[in-house]
């Protein structure tokens, strides 16, 4: 299966946003009353103000019955004072015992009977902060951008506290102000709306009718009155963090020499910080980060020609960083800022980011950061030096000489600034600029014609600056909407020259210029489309600070969908969609790049389980990047899939789910059509709400056409077919001992081989005419190309929150990579893990405390 097919799951099918349903509560009022006594969060409301707030009880179903009564009274309560909100939420339920109090650590947000606060206080009817605490006590939050996107990224310190009662459960949140950007002004009134899950029933109920079919959600909320006097809270929060660590590795780089093994201590200082300099603007920021918890990507085999893109786990560049995102959200094709070109190879010595709103509907975003590092010049692995050192490059970090990178850290300053004003009810515009700039001297061509590893540090920076405009346009109830982005680059350092996989050379100094539209129905019952197109220029270079998956193409698009989001007859959701689209280059050559179509569909059946089929093509055209920076196109392989999706009820304490894929190969002149597989499997237990164990399989056979192996000279390359399985098993486990308590492990293992053919010999001329696959020409070569990789991670993590926003973390963390094959031995054909138990390995043991002070 090719790396870049995404199947739709069943999941995300049911939550496509369609349109708007009018009803009762759409310009609700609720009143939030001020306290008039201390409130203490426990979860009791046993306090005489609570007694005196307004009870509001005319919660509406939002599905599976968008609009009907509830099956389970609901009251609400709000007060306040000048440091918090409070809510306090009453969830009465005819069967107590059969509430799901699952746990999970902190924002694991855990299906389970659970509330949702969601608070818009600049009602601005874009942007909404959500509280989630469920029955067992764990809480959760996010963040409504763009009325329609959430992220779960942005996170606040807030408390809150559950209590059982004899005919259900009580939730009790305190918001601290400071969290909240609002105006200043005598009285306020906030975009509000209380959520609540019933979860055996999969019921979901609200204060407001704000049903699935909208394809809007903050713009549909209702109002919170009663807000007054008011002041936003100039608050100043500091979280120093220590960090210390032992780290047991190879002394020895070369990965067939896995011992001896060094331990190396190290010790890190470090300092996260938020301050709020005005009403409506925050700074946050931090001083040598560490990201030792995170869990580490996911080990994959990408066989195709493009990068992978990774999700952003580190909490800095995930937190309050929606402003950062590109129109559309993720999928969009061209983006400007892409957080994990910062840091992952040369640590990070410090970043900041301002946001906030200047003016009335004006939103702002800055963010810069520092990447420099120390490394080692003229390492002897022979005779490591085992010295203690501190240096100005990285002054917050104490190590070992021996354990600094031997390749040279390039010095680096990213810049992203944003901003977006609204326009209308529901539409916004806004720019973007984004810069990331080498901090040291330039290269000479004389120092980019020595050999890689031997090139200064100038000739490995890979600057660049962008910049973009772009509009997200919608009718007043959400239904039709217009979106898009303009951009453009310009080469910064680096090599004087460069060459990309099509064969453009890239200079520096170059710029290139982007775009994408994307218009159409968005929202209503039944019928929906949308059309699209994408521009990028052959010389369009976003990925010093962004993600561009490829240039050099135009790429018109088109869908129709139908969407049934509250049921079709029996069944609870129903959605089916048809696209398709075509490209070609934009190098001046017109050459076909190939088109692509594609229909899923998924329903939702009366027990809540999903199921769907997706099947696709892709057909004809040129692979311009296969023949690696030659400029010559080869044939493009056509395929076909067919996919069969399942997803159970999560509800239960068994569930599983996944996909399984047949993707037929034709024809590709003298290889013979073939059929690959892929199955995506997975299964959940929780035995008790404390416990959760997740284990999924992954196996997947590809088999391609003749691909690239090496350039011969005078237009002439050599190919092969190649056949390659994948297993990947990956491990999840999590104990919760108290939601503030947690103990989770994670552990994937890893195997892939991959078997050539058959050598063939493709030839172009000097106009790099393409090549068919028709006149490729048997040849005699010896296979050295075919490989067997294992790999295992393994990361275990206490968490334990000890005092509100202040953690103490122990971390274990095991990675492992086979020993490489001899030369001259033909690696094995098998997906067990031969060779890993004696290859190189690295274990390091982390404790990294941190302390919360707010004022």
């Amino acid at each position: 299966m090719p790396r870049e097919w995404t199947l739709i799951t069943g999941v995300v099918w049911a939550g496509i946003a369609s349109a708007a349903v009018e009803g009762p509560g759409r310009n609700q009022f609720l009143h939030a009353a001020r306290t008039n006594g201390p409130v203490v969060v426990d979860g009791r409301l046993d306090e005489d103000t609570w007694a005196k707030a307004p009870v509001f009880d005319g919660f509406v179903q939002r599905f599976p019955d968008a609009g009907k009564a509830p099956s389970e009274r609901t009251e609400l309560r709000v007060l306040h004072d000048d440091r918090n909100l409070y809510v306090a939420i009453t969830s009465h339920d005819s069967e107590p015992a059969l509430l799901n109090r699952n746990l999970g650590r902190r924002d694991s947000d855990p299906y389970s009977d659970r509330v949702k606060v969601l608070v818009d206080p600049t009602h601005d009817h874009r942007t909404a902060y959500v509280f989630t605490v469920n029955a067992g006590g764990v809480q959760s939050d996010g963040l409504y951008y763009d009325d329609r996107n959430y992220t779960t990224d942005w996170d606040g310190v807030w408390d809150a506290a559950v209590g059982s009662t004899d005919k259900g459960w009580v939730a009790e949140l305190a918001i601290p102000l400071s969290l909240l950007r609002f105006p200043e002004a005598p009285v306020q009134t906030w975009g509000f709306s209380v959520r609540r899950d019933i979860a055996r029933r999969n019921e979901e109920l609200e204060t407001v009718l704000n049903p699935r079919t909208s394809n809007a959600v903050v713009s549909r909320l209702g109002h919170l009155t009663g807000l007054e006097n008011l002041r936003p809270q100039r608050a100043v929060e500091l979280v120093p963090y220590l960090a210390a660590r032992t780290l047991a590795r190879p002394q020895f780089s070369d990965a067939a020499r896995p011992w001896p093994r060094l331990m190396d201590p190290s010790m890190d200082l470090g300092l996260d910080f938020r301050m709020a300099l005005t009403s409506n603007l925050a700074l946050t920021g931090t001083l040598n980060p560490d990201f030792g918890q995170v869990e580490a990507d996911e080990l994959i085999l990408n066989l195709s020609t493009f990068e992978t893109f990774f999700p952003e786990k580190r909490t800095f560049f995930t937190q309050g960083m929606e402003l950062f995102n590109q129109v559309g959200g993720e999928g969009m094709p061209q983006t400007l800022f892409y957080s994990r070109r910062i840091g992952l190879g040369t640590p990070i010595l410090g970043a900041a980011k301002l946001t906030g709103t200047v003016a009335e509907g004006v939103e702002v975003g800055l963010l810069d950061a520092v990447v420099t590092g120390p490394w080692q010049r003229d390492a002897d692995e022979a005779r490591p030096d085992r010295n203690v050192s501190l240096y100005l490059t990285r002054p917050l970090h104490l190590g070992p000489n021996d354990a600094l990178p031997t390749e040279p850290e390039v010095p680096m300053n990213y810049l992203a600034a944003v901003v977006r004003g609204k326009v209308g009810a529901s539409s916004r515009v806004g720019g973007m600029v984004t810069m990331a700039t080498p901090l040291v001297g330039g290269c000479s061509r004389e120092d980019a014609a020595l050999d890689e590893d031997k090139q200064p540090a100038p000739c490995l920076a890979r600057g660049g600056n962008a910049a973009a405009v772009d509009f997200d346009l919608k009718t007043a109830d959400g239904k039709y909407g217009l979106m898009g982005q303009l951009d453009g680059s310009q080469v910064v350092g680096g090599l004087p020259e460069r060459t990309l996989r099509d064969g453009t050379v890239l200079r520096r100094g170059d710029t290139g210029f982007g775009g994408y539209v994307r218009a159409g129905k968005y929202g209503g019952e039944g019928f929906r489309w949308d059309v699209g197109y994408d521009f990028t220029s052959p010389r369009l270079d976003l990925n010093p600070s962004g993600f561009l998956r490829t240039q050099n193409e135009h790429a018109p698009r088109a869908a129709l969908r139908y969407q049934r989001p509250n049921g079709l007859g029996p069944l609870k959701s129903y959605s089916a969609n048809l696209s398709g689209g075509t490209r070609w280059t934009t190098d001046g050559r017109g050459l076909d790049r190939g088109s692509w179509i594609n229909f899923n569909t998924v329903a939702q059946l009366p027990s809540f389980d999903y199921v769907g089929l997706e099947t696709g093509a892709n057909l004809g055209g040129w692979n311009v990047r296969e023949l690696e920076g030659s400029g010559v196109p080869l044939e493009n392989e056509n395929m076909a899939f067919l996919a069969l999706i399942v997803e159970s009820n999560e509800n239960r304490p068994v569930s599983a789910g996944g996909y399984v894929l047949a993707a037929r190969h034709f024809q590709a002149g003298p290889v013979a059509p073939s059929w690959g597989w892929t199955a995506d499997l997975y299964g959940t237990v929780r035995p008790h709400p404390a416990l959760e164990t997740r284990l999924e399989l992954l196996l997947d056979r590809t088999t391609t056409a003749p691909r690239f192996i090496e350039d011969l000279g005078d237009n002439r390359f050599l190919l092969s077919p190649l056949l390659s399985d994948t297993l990947s098993l990956t491990l999840r486990q999590q104990w919760v001992v108290t939601p503030r308590l947690t103990l989770q492990a994670y552990a994937q293992l890893f195997t892939a081989y991959g078997t050539y053919g058959t050598y063939y010999e493709g030839m172009s001329d000097v106009r790099h005419s393409p090549i068919r696959f028709a006149s490729l020409v048997p040849v005699e070569h010896e296979n050295t190309d075919d490989f067997h990789d294992v790999g295992l991670n393994l990361n275990v993590v206490l968490r334990w929150e000890y005092r509100l926003g202040s953690t103490l973390y122990v971390v274990y963390t095991h990675g492992q990579q086979r020993l490489p094959v001899a030369d001259g031995v033909r690696p094995p054909r098998t997906l067990m893990p031969h060779g890993l138990l004696a290859g190189a390995a690295q274990d390091a043991l982390m404790l990294k405390w941190s302390w919360y002070w707010g004022a």
